[in-house]
This record gives C-alpha cells, structure tokens and sequence, in this order.
C-alpha cells in the first residue's frame, strides 16, 4: 500500500494518499468526514468557552514554523529526511481514523484570483478545520481543487533537516500544488499555507501576491476635492500591520486627535471601509483581497483600535494562545499566559470583518493602488515617517524587506534585525526578485504617466534611537561591524532599551495629512530627493517631528557610519534571498 522509502516521489506521495482513502471506502469504513456540518460541535468540545460566548483553543507551538518549512520543487530536491516524514504521514493517515475535509476559495468566487484550496486535517483537531473555513469562501465538496493542504498536526519522529538543527515540520510542493503539515497545531500554518500556495496562484495570473492590509477610504484633499484613497499596508508580523490595516477614525477615537492635535480627522476622511487585512493580490486595475476573514494578533488590542476590537470581543470570535480575565471574558493584556517562560506576546483571533463595523461585504479595492505604506521598523537610522519618492528606492526597500524581530515570531528572532523580502516568508515558485521586478515596473509605470503611486515608510514597533553597541557581524566570508540593540527583560518580557517612537496616533495623522497632499517635505540628508522627510505634518510640533529623526540623536558621521552598516547587510542578504535585481534597485541606496 505504501512505497518504500526508496521509491517515495512526490506524486507517488499524492497516489498513495488518495489509494488510502479509497481502499477504506472499499472497506466499507469512512475515509473523510466532508465538510461536516458539525464541525463547530466536535470543536467546542475541547474549547475554552468564555462568559461572552466566544470560544478560544490553545496550540502546540505559539508562532508559525517558518524555520521547520522546506520546499520541495522536484524529486531531484527529495533527501532522505524528506521522504521520511512523507512515509510517516501516510503511515498516520492510514492508521487513523477519517480525516476532517474543508473545502474553500481563497480569492472572491468568479474573481479572477479565486483558488479552490481543499485541507484534509487530523480528526483530533476539528478547530483547525473551521477556524480556517471561516476566512474563506465557501467551495463546493466536489469541485476540482487547485491546491491541497494535508494536516496531520503530530509529532511523528520527525527528522532534522538536512545541514541544520531544526526539526523538518512543513513540506511545501509549489509545482504539484499541495502542501503537508506536522506537529505544529498553530492555526497559522493552514492559513499561511493556502495564503502561499495563492501567492504563487496570482502570480501566473500577471499579479503579484503582497504581504499586505487593504483599506479604502474617502480623503478631502488641501484643495477640497475628495479623493479615493486605495492604501496597501506591507508588514512582517508584529509590525503593525493589522493595527493600520484595520485603523478607523470613529467618533470616539477622534476625542484624542482634538485633544492632542487640535484636528478632528472626521473632518477629513469618510467611507472607511476595510477590505483585506493579511495578503493581497496587486494589479494595474485593482487590488484583489484574498480572505473574508481575518486571523489578526489580538496581543496588547484596546478599545482605542475600535474595529478590531469590535470583532475580537465579538461572540464569534474564535480566539487561539488567549487569556481569560477574573469575568471569564477574553482578555488581551499579555498578563496571565506564557510561553517558553516569557509572557505570551501572540495572542491571535480569527474575525469576522462584519463585526469591525467597516465591511461591506467586498473584499476587492474599487479602484486602483494609489497608496502604498511599508513598515519597516528599525532601532539605528529610521524617521518615523518617510516618502519614499523614487520607484527604485520603493523597491529596494520591498525587496530588502527590513524588520526587527518582534514577540510574535520565533523566540531567537527578537530583537534581531532581519532582511525578509517583501514583508514576507511565503514566496515560492518564482523567486522573490520576480515580484519586485513586476511591483517596480508597476510603480515606473504610474510614475512615468504622471499618476505615481505614493509610498511612504514607517518606523512603527522599532526605535528612533535604540542604545546600541558595534559588535562583529560575520557576512559569508567578510566580517563587518553592525549595531546590536540592547535588550533588558520587564515582567517576562524583552524589551528593547533607550530611543523614542510615534504613537499610533500620530502616524495615523501623518498618513492622513500625506494623504490629503497636506505634508511638507524635505530631502533625506544623505539620499536626497529619493527619500523625502515630513517638514511640517499639520497637527504636529516641529519639536515632536525634531524628537523623531535620528539625527537629531546621532553625529552625521555616526549616521552615515549606520546607513553604510545598513547598506551592506542588505546587499548581502539580497544576493541570498533576491538575487538578480535589477542594478538600478541593487545599488540605488549607495552613497559616499
């Protein structure tokens, strides 16, 4: 029934897993229990059931097992390490009893980015199942798939990846379409593995797939026109992406624009509407949402972010790793779980859009990008806020897709500054480079025609300026010296020590005066008219806009000493993760 180690290939794995199936429908005995429709049910049953009627789950591991993930484009590529996990699991699947079948699209159904994506999971985890049912769309049971997810979340003797220390958990197969899980029960690996199988789906359409928030809203410029704003927000998890993505200026809320700033935005912006908050897809005539759900970090959320809110204290909500207060209620204070000893920094929810009060059913912008926002948290060189003006340097900074390690990933990741191309560890089928390339062309395009897409950085979780200190950082065979933040715990958790940074408020006023073309700008000190700095942000002192540039903090030759630190890890790791970019991008961020 099952192939030997030897003979185990990439589709004689697909082969025997289906022959399973069918020999125990022969049998007489269940296969798959298909799209059950008490799915909910078996889930409750293991389910904390909080007082406000929302229920909440605990996994295994408490981040994505981004480290434990290969990918597997031919037999050529199959180790024998490989092929023992593909014979475990179907050992498993073969053994246990029948296994939970969800059928959904990913992409709106009839759009032109829609992808069948069929998961089979362990009937010992139902709520893996319907948690992720309920952020796509419904497909029906016996179409065609496009993509299969196998999850089988056990520990099942897995083998160390080759030329590593990490244990082999994730196989992906780009060009046969399906994906295999084991021992990770974190939600996120069934969402992230249709969300990359979908990256690559678009990609073949003439799209590229982001690592994006989508929001859309009606913005009165300084002329007093109004203008559709069309914004993707790109970030690595625990940037803040959710946090902006799902950002509404709601009655409430304002009470502290007028307090602080004198500004009602209010009076400036309607028709909110918040279309995607995870990854999208990004065409000359629109963009594309992927998801009619979103499964968003619910960690240190307040009432102050009144649409995720809103639907994370919903009823039907459905939460994962998320503490309870002394009422029963969920809670999302950081205070109570821990993991791996430290205080539990990724808390996450799967939420319905409807319950944030600004979704109106359509997933899809209703005009073209014309706003484009990274955030790209740094501790050393950063402005809280910058334009970037040249499309180059835009997609230089996509590519180098610089970040910081945050809480919410892996636990040896914190606090390290990280290069992950595009905001994003999902790529695969066609490198890194070839979506840059074909955003670039996208942002020349609309430059050259006089109809730029704007796109602004933002320093939101990093520092404007972190204590550090020069430490040896190795670079293949060249060793250079790099900033290293300090680090100190507080109550469990790591923290990163000295500097300042913008409040969400604030940034959320810069994008809203940048927006409405109310921004006065001047160039960047070492790079020019690349990359403009806010002069004057209506609402905002010149004395907070002096506290948040760096150098303001630093020596200009310190500065120039960071950026060329900065300058070069980048290149390196491009050459690893992006290679062949376009010298016009490579080299765009050089200076004397």
């Amino acid at each position: 029934m099952i192939p030997n180690i030897d003979e185990m290939s990439i589709e004689g794995f697909k082969e025997t897993f289906y022959r399973i199936l069918k020999l125990k429908e022969k049998a007489g005995l269940r296969a798959v229990w298909d799209n059950p429709k008490d799915l909910l049910d078996r889930a409750k049953l293991y389910a904390t059931q909080y007082k406000n009627g929302s229920l909440g789950w605990a996994s295994n591991i408490w981040s994505r097992s981004a480290a434990s993930t290969v990918i597997i484009e031919d037999n050529s590529q199959l180790t024998r390490e490989h092929k023992i996990l593909m014979l475990r699991v179907l050992e498993h699947v073969l053994a246990q009893g029948p296994l939970i079948k969800v059928d959904g699209y990913v992409g709106k159904p009839g759009g032109p980015v829609q992808m069948h994506t069929r998961v089979y999971v362990d009937p010992q985890f139902p709520d893996i199942a319907y948690r992720w049912w309920q952020l796509v769309f419904p497909a029906p049971p016996d179409g065609e798939p496009d993509v299969e997810i196998i999850a089988i979340p056990h520990y099942l003797g897995n083998p160390i990846i080759p030329n590593t220390n990490r244990l082999l958990m994730v196989m992906r197969f780009p060009f046969h379409n399906f994906t295999i899980i084991t021992a990770s029960s974190y939600q996120g690996e069934v969402k992230k593995a249709a969300l990359t199988h979908w990256i690559y789906h678009v990609y073949k359409r003439g799209y590229t797939g982001e690592h994006a928030a989508l929001r859309e809203f009606r913005v009165k410029t300084v002329d007093n026109n109004w203008k559709t704003v069309v914004m993707a927000i790109w970030g690595l998890t625990g940037s803040g992406k959710s946090t902006h993505g799902m950002y509404v200026w709601t009655p409430s809320s304002v009470e502290k624009y007028v307090r602080e700033f004198g500004i009602n935005p209010l009076d400036y912006v309607k028709e909110q509407r918040i279309r995607n908050d995870d990854i999208i897809a990004v065409g000359e005539e629109r963009v594309y949402g992927s998801e009619r759900g979103s499964w968003t970090k619910t960690e240190d959320l307040t009432p102050e972010q009144e649409a995720m809110w809103n639907a994370a204290i919903s009823p039907r909500a459905l939460h994962e790793n998320t503490e309870f207060d002394m009422n029963g209620n969920p809670s999302f204070a950081g205070e109570l779980f821990q993991y791996f000893g430290l205080k539990n920094k990724n808390a996450r929810s799967v939420i319905y859009l409807d319950d944030t009060g600004y979704f109106d059913g359509e997933i899809d912008s209703t005009a073209p990008l014309n706003t484009a926002v990274f955030l790209t948290p740094g501790y050393f060189t950063d402005y809280a806020w910058v334009k970037l003006a040249d499309p180059a340097f835009a997609a230089k900074v996509l590519a180098d897709g610089r970040t910081v390690g945050h809480l919410a990933q892996e636990r040896e990741l914190i606090g390290k500054v990280r290069f992950v191309p595009r905001y994003s560890e999902f790529t695969m089928g066609v490198l890194d480079t070839a979506h840059v390339v074909r955003f670039y062309e996208l942002l020349r395009k609309r430059y050259e025609r006089g109809d730029p897409i704007d796109v602004f950085q933002l320093n939101t979780t990093g520092r404007i300026v972190a204590k550090y200190r020069w430490s040896e950082v190795k670079l293949g065979d060249r060793v250079i010296m790099s900033p290293t933040p300090e680090l100190v715990e507080v109550n469990g958790s790591l923290k990163v020590v000295g500097g300042t940074r913008p409040t969400i408020e604030e940034t959320e006023l810069f994008l809203l005066q940048a927006t409405r073309g109310a921004v006065k700008w001047k160039p960047h000190p070492i790079w020019g008219e690349k990359v403009l700095i806010p002069a004057g942000v209506p609402g905002i002192s010149q004395e907070r806009l002096k506290e948040l540039e760096p150098t303001t903090h630093l020596s200009m030759e310190e500065f120039k000493a960071l950026l060329k630190s900065q300058v070069e890890q980048s290149k390196y790791w491009m050459d690893k993760r992006c290679p062949d970019m376009p010298r016009e991008i490579y080299n765009v961020m050089d200076f004397e």
